[in-house]
């Protein structure tokens, strides 16, 4: 329904509008290997031996991210759409793919022009099982531009998202499961949406919460997808905030003025331009922000009371995750772990 590669030439065109050609006068290899074994002493985190021996890192441009996540979006997306195109007129076909493929080109131009380094899980769901660590992607030309624009010095900054994605990859490859969780989450949250829409509601409510950041396909979940849903948020507020506290950790005695840096991207993270706002809520981004907020907490005070070895206990399965209450009371979630 979504023509993707007219989504990609949309996304392409307004990203290279702006775009900082990477600057490639920064050693990420040699980043990465400075803040792995610190950051996995302090997690009490070990890698598989060998992984970092075949990581990929890739310093991209925005095309080159364009090109890696537009599958991702297609493997999200396409199941859903199909469903809900099932016998439907070609008028209706043509103006709903139209709209969507515009929308979905326009969303991926900007945030190509946001993201400043992103950790590849593998496609979510794919029932394929990813051998090896995760390709990790560098987009040096935001980083600089966003150097420039917080005030903070480049390479700081640099070193600061080398620490974040690399956190990501001492969970995901640390704890092959969570992968396969998450997955299984993302497939009973979206896949029974469009059976319940078809194409004209499917679209309408798709390109709302595009262009206006609201969130009307909550209205028609079933229980078991609001289930589902909540799962996947406090998962995501512990991966999130988990990141953020080690990285915050490790990197006060890695990086030179880390205070500073950590309070510009602090205020970066909070006041943004209107335009800016709406396209992060309708991403779903301003929901992740909170969960930053909401994860650190509940890593910092489980971490306070038990240990990074407490802490930890949220990575031995499924069952041991928060629940979105858990996260907000962390005291609940510890209270369930020391009765086990």
């Amino acid at each position: 329904m979504i023509s993707w590669n007219a989504a990609r030439a949309i996304a392409v065109t307004l990203a290279s509008r702006t775009e900082r050609a990477p600057a490639r006068d920064f050693d990420y290899q040699a980043a990465v290997e400075e803040t792995l074994m610190p950051l996995s002493d302090f997690a009490g985190i070990e890698l598989p031996p060998g992984t970092d021996a075949t990581r990929r890192l890739v310093v991209a441009d925005r095309t080159e991210w364009i090109d890696f996540n537009i599958e991702g979006f297609g493997l999200l997306m396409e199941p859903v759409l199909k469903r809900a195109t099932e016998g439907a007129g070609n008028v209706t076909w043509a103006l709903g793919g139209a709209t969507l493929t515009a929308q979905m080109g326009l969303l991926l131009g900007f945030l190509s022009s946001r993201v400043l380094g992103q950790y590849d899980t593998g496609p979510l769901l794919s029932k394929q099982e990813i051998s090896g660590p995760g390709k990790v992607f560098f987009l040096d030309g935001n980083i600089a531009a966003a150097a420039g624009r917080l005030g903070v010095p480049l390479d700081g900054l640099r070193l600061w998202i080398v620490l974040h994605e690399m956190t990501h990859a001492l969970q995901f490859e640390g704890y092959p499961w969570l992968r396969r969780h998450l997955g299984g989450l993302l497939e009973n949250l979206v896949g029974p949406l469009s059976e319940r829409l078809g194409v004209r509601e499917t679209v309408r409510r798709l390109s709302t919460n595009l262009k206006t950041g609201g969130r009307s396909m909550e209205l028609v979940m079933s229980p078991e997808q609001r289930q589902s849903f909540d799962r996947m948020q406090a998962a995501m507020s512990v991966i999130e905030g988990y990141s953020d506290f080690v990285m915050h950790n490790v990197g006060m005695n890695l990086v030179p003025h880390y205070e500073h840096l950590k309070d510009r991207m602090a205020r970066s993270r909070a006041h943004r331009p209107p335009f800016e706002t709406a396209v992060f809520r309708l991403t779903g981004m301003d929901v992740k922000l909170e969960q930053y907020r909401l994860g650190e907490r509940f890593a910092d005070a489980v971490a306070r009371r038990q240990g990074m070895e407490g802490l930890n206990r949220v990575w031995n399965g499924p069952e041991n995750l928060p629940t979105l209450a858990e996260v907000r009371d962390p005291g609940l979630w510890m209270s369930r772990m020391d009765g086990l």
